[in-house]
Parts: structure tokens; sequence; C-alpha cells
């Protein structure tokens, strides 16, 4: 299985969080994009590089898709830089978040549009796309619902990205998680949380925790995945204040931990179902 972890997840500078995840055994990270302030992208390369660390993807590409037409042109004019910035990065996929923005008439036309143009443009310069529902998206706030958007742009350089919080906050139901084909999920994100009676973009962005430290059952939301196949990575991406007060070493160790016993968890589940299976 290959674990990940987003360096939103630990504190401090980028080098520091990089040290950590190299130390706990992680073979890569995701690149958050305000982790590159004061670090040029060759430089982040080069860490990475050093430590034997691969970049799993650059994220996030926010509120692209869907939106005012005008509006279209500036925007693919900012995935180019950004490609630019991937290419001196050396990763090769570009996770993007569905449009939480105020949009009128958003339409899935129009979304599955624009994610084939993307997908286009992506593939023009060998990139590939994760597309992420968050669970206050405007249009697409469901795994599900990506999924559908995914299908429609018919580019097969876009995969889903998976991210356990969503699927949770919005009590979603996940058993069908298995009819997405594994081929095509790019990545899944793992995090728990307490429930809390808060709006879920503030719960999301504050309050996320380590596997098992929540009231959400990650290994139950990995397990109809894990049984049909799926061995591509899964990460930990966690936004919590306190976490980022805290010394990265030590939180990247207990993180992979924490991944390798929710995905076993997850393989017993899986396991135990097939046993009751007639």
């Amino acid at each position: 299985m290959d674990y990940g972890i987003a360096t939103v997840t630990l504190g401090g500078a980028l080098r520091g969080k990089m040290e950590a995840i190299a130390a706990a055994g992680f073979p890569g990270f995701e690149l958050m994009e305000w982790d590159l302030q004061g670090t040029s992208a060759p430089a982040a390369r080069g860490m990475a590089a050093d430590l034997g660390l691969e970049i799993l993807n650059y994220q996030p590409l926010r509120d692209f898709e869907g939106g005012p037409r005008d509006q279209l042109l500036p925007k693919l004019e900012r995935v180019e830089r950004i490609f630019d910035g991937m290419e001196q990065l050396g990763t090769r996929t570009l996770l993007v978040c569905s449009n939480v923005s105020d949009v009128p008439d958003l339409d899935d036309n129009a979304v599955a549009d624009d994610l084939a143009l993307l997908g286009e443009r992506a593939a023009a310069r060998g990139f590939s796309i994760g597309y992420e529902a968050l669970s206050w998206g405007l249009r697409v706030n469901t795994f599900r619902q990506a999924w559908r958007m995914i299908e429609r742009s018919g580019a097969d350089n876009i995969g889903l990205v998976l991210d356990s919080f969503h699927t949770f906050a919005l009590n979603d139901p996940f058993e069908d998680l298995a009819e997405v084909p594994v081929d095509r999920i790019a990545l899944i994100q793992v995090s728990d949380a307490p429930w809390m009676d808060l709006d879920v973009k503030s719960w999301s962005r504050h309050h996320r925790c380590l596997p098992g430290e929540g009231d959400f059952d990650v290994a139950a939301f990995l397990a109809p995945v894990l049984a049909n196949g799926y061995a591509g990575p899964i990460s930990l991406e966690i936004f919590n204040d306190h976490y980022k007060l805290r010394p990265p070493a030590p939180l990247a160790r207990q993180g992979m931990a924490a991944l390798r016993d929710v995905t076993s968890a997850a393989m017993d589940l899986t396991t135990r179902s097939l046993i009751a299976s007639p």
C-alpha cells in the first residue's frame, strides 16, 4: 500500500515538514501551494529528491469549472502557469477541488465541458488531474457527483479523489464506492473528526484529526474500495489548528501508525465480509 501525507497536516517550514515525512517512512507527500511561499519550485524538488520523497500532487486548483464563460480564458492561463510550476517540481498530478463560488446558472454541462478542456490541456503536457468533491461545493459536493462529471467529461486522464471527511460530513452513504472503477481513482485522502454542530467548511478547515481520534468509521469508508482491488495512494489530509503547533516529526510518525492501523482494519472488514458472503 502506498501511503502519503499532505503538507497541510504538519506545522513548520517546508524543509522541516519534508524531513519529518521522510523520517516517518512516507514515500511521498501532497504539496500545498502555500508551502512554496519562500521556497522555489526547483529547490522544493531538490529537497524532496535528497530525502527520497515523491511529490504525489500539487494542490489545490479551486473554482475552475462551470464559472462564467468570460472567466474561462484567464483561468486557463493560470492553469498553464501552474503546469509550468509542476514541471519544475517534477510532479505530474494537479488536484482540483469542486467549485464553491456563487456562480449563477451553474449547470452540469458547463462543469463537464470545463473538466474536458482541463483534461485536454493537462494531457498535452503529460499531466493528470485529480478531481475532488468538496462537501460545501455548489454543484458538486459528493463523490458520486464528481464521478459523474468525470465520466461526462470523457477525459481519461482525470481521476476521482475520494476524501473521507467530505463523505462523512454529509452523512453520505458510501457502500457504492465499489462501483467506481479502481483504475479511475487517483487518490484517497483520509481524516477523522469529532461530530460537531458547525458549518461544514469551518469543521473541515479546523477540526479534522488522525484516523482513530474522532467519530468517523474511516475503516468502513476504505473497505469497499480496498475490496475492489484499489492499491493506489492513501494520504492523510488533516486541517487542524492544534496540529500545526506540534513538532512535525512525532506527528508524522503518529500519522503513519494511524494510516497503517486504519488500512489494516479496513482489510479485516473486507475479509470478514468475504467470509460471511454465501
